[in-house]
């Protein structure tokens, strides 16, 4: 039936409002669409140019109760959505009011801070509003994002409405946006409520990877968005394997740590060298890194948490690396380094910032294992000095640079540093005797004055023992060994400062 001498609208309900979305409701608008909505979107449209009108104004009736508790749950309003645009009857019981062929909704953002404000924060008319969208998605289209907007606003442009393609590739999209929302509210409420944990990962779209660990091996990337501000771009080089991401994704989890400017070179997802130093220049800290590291680095994963210039990126192209990861680069940097054919350039805009609170999943033979990332930090303050001789402020500040190292490597792990440099790392050690032997030797005569950390508490006093011959004079660990006291015993024997953290670090 020709639905031209209907009434069109599109009816926007946004609480995250973006400049696309404007964008959106002009077009629509041209388009011979009127644009309802409820009144912070409304308000909104208007003060930005858009002809928009409220809900009750088109409906005739009121349409927000209990004050704005319940705004879209009308329904006429659902009936125009979901009206069978090929049923007669249905449209001629529809003839006053009209249709809404498109529905551009997202959600109030869930506050968990308590159970009430979650009940309060609980989206209830924008669950509907999709819900009625998607089961009639042969007809009409739905949004939740500025994404969405772009893709509708392009066939707008060029088709003139949308295709069924695009409105059945946005409906699933919507169902998924609902079903994430569902799953976090679920989730929170069995938690409040019923005190048991659920876990909710839905998982599309798998993107086939190269291979995996080995070559042998099938490899999927599935996207799981934890810190979706830190989006991760190649800007040339080879498709990135399972073993690149795991590498990259070490990369942004150690320069997490840091706000002052840092450099950190990773291999098999352990750091080879990493310094911090806002004073020195990017070519310095760049040598120094390498230095550190010499005998690790080659076909390494390089990262900083700044932009590359010219200067920096001539130096780096003297040598090989896999990967290089930046803030940012200057034109002139990635003139030199796109030469590189064999090195994969990406840039990572937020790298540097710190991370969201997350679980972090795991599979094991017949399950899934899931932990909180570890987001504890350590000040000067926490720190329980346990040894007669007390550390300096330069130590502690080295100290407390060692520790944020050593949480990123693989247990057993002992991490030598000074001057905010590490000097030797040892890592994935089944002793810590051992971890600490590779440490030191690899810090050689640099260890003299340097501090060493440590992942976990030390059963016998061998290490500090160890530690002392090379010259190390502060050592920061957990504690809670039933040997602490011996521990301690060595480090005062040796004039040695030793520090308590009271948490482990742990990393398998």
């Amino acid at each position: 039936m020709n639905t031209t001498n209907i009434n069109k609208f599109a009816l926007f309900s946004l609480t995250r409002k973006h400049e696309i979305m404007l964008k959106l409701a002009n077009k629509l608008v041209e388009k011979n669409y009127k644009i309802m909505c409820t009144k912070g979107t409304y308000n909104y449209l208007i003060t930005n140019g858009v002809k928009a009108y409220l809900i009750e104004d088109i409906l005739g009736i009121k349409s927000e109760y209990l004050k704005g508790k319940i705004k879209t749950i009308n329904p006429l309003l659902h009936a125009m959505i979901l009206a069978d645009r090929e049923n007669i009857e249905e449209l001629n019981e529809l003839q006053n009011l009209g249709l809404i062929d498109y529905v551009v909704v997202n959600f109030y953002e869930l506050n968990f801070l308590n159970f009430e404000n979650f009940l309060s924060s609980l989206d209830i008319g924008g669950r509907a509003l999709i819900n009625s969208a998607v089961k009639n998605f042969k007809y009409v289209t739905v949004a939740t994002d500025e994404e969405d907007a772009a893709n509708i606003i392009k066939e707008l442009e060029t088709l003139g409405t949308t295709s069924y393609e695009l409105r059945k590739k946005l409906a699933i999209k919507a169902m998924e946006y609902l079903i994430n929302y569902e799953s976090k509210c679920y989730t929170f409420m069995n938690e409040v409520l019923a005190d048991r944990f659920s876990f909710f990962l839905l998982l599309n779209e798998g993107k086939k990877l190269r291979y995996g660990e080995n070559p042998h091996q099938r490899a999927y990337l599935f996207k799981y968005e934890t810190d979706p501000e830190i989006f991760v771009e190649k800007i040339s080089g080879e498709e990135l394997s399972y073993n690149n991401l795991l590498d990259i994704d070490a990369c942004i989890k150690i320069l997490s740590e840091f706000e002052e400017k840092t450099c950190v070179i990773v291999k098999h997802t352990n750091p080879c060298a990493v310094y911090s130093n806002d004073k020195t220049s990017n070519v310095e800290l760049f040598l120094k890194t390498y230095e550190a590291g010499s005998t690790s680095v080659y076909g390494g994963i390089l990262a900083f948490n700044f932009t590359v210039d010219k200067e920096l990126a001539s130096l780096i192209s003297n040598h090989f690396f896999d990967i290089i990861i930046a803030k940012d680069y200057e034109d002139s940097s990635l003139e030199i380094l796109k030469k590189k054919r064999k090195t994969k350039i990406i840039l990572c805009k937020n790298i540097g910032k710190r991370l969201n609170k997350a679980w972090i999943l795991r599979t094991i033979t017949n399950g899934i294992l899931i932990q909180e990332r570890d987001l504890h930090e350590i000040t000067s303050d926490s720190l329980k000095i346990v040894s007669k001789r007390i550390p300096t402020e330069k130590e502690i500040s080295d100290m407390i640079f060692a520790w944020k190292v050593v949480k990123h490597v693989n247990s057993n792990a002992i991490v030598v540093a000074k001057d905010k440099l590490t000097l030797g790392i040892g890592c994935g050690q089944t002793s810590r005797i051992d971890a600490t032997k590779i440490a030191l030797s690899k810090a050689g005569i640099k260890a003299k004055n340097a501090v060493l950390a440590s992942d976990g508490f030390f059963p016998f006093r061998d290490s500090i023992d160890l530690a002392a011959s090379y010259g190390i004079s502060a050592i920061i660990e957990p504690g809670g060994s039933i040997r602490d006291k011996e521990v301690i015993e060595a480090a005062n024997e040796h004039g040695i400062s030793l520090v308590f953290t009271n948490i482990r670090c742990f990393k398998h």
